[in-house]
């Protein structure tokens, strides 16, 4: 059977009003944050960028700074080969290339 378009309106109609319209959690996650973004354009598009102050810029710095020490803190010289000495040859290596 091929409805016309006033038949699957109706249909849909029909569907929408005895659904419970409730959306599932993460998709409402969702839409929360496209509606925070276009917000967040609309203040750009109708106000321009804001000032950034002084102190702003602080925090952001403190931030970096403290990342990159924490970063540091962490390195994994035993098993990040981006900071071994790649000239070098471990003694396993030795060992199978002996024979």
């Amino acid at each position: 059977m091929t409805m016309n378009e006033k038949q699957r309106i109706a249909l849909i109609a029909n569907a929408v009003a005895q659904g419970d319209n409730k959306l599932d959690p993460m998709l409402s996650n969702f839409m929360s944050d496209l509606k925070a973004e276009k917000l967040a354009e609309d203040l750009v598009i109708e106000h321009g960028l804001l000032e950034v102050s002084e102190k702003e810029v602080e925090d952001q710095v403190s931030e970096f700074a403290s990342s990159e020490d924490k970063a540091e803190d962490e390195d994994d010289f035993d098993n990040d080969e981006n900071l071994h000495d790649m000239k070098s040859v471990s003694p396993l290596m030795r060992e199978i290339f002996q024979d």
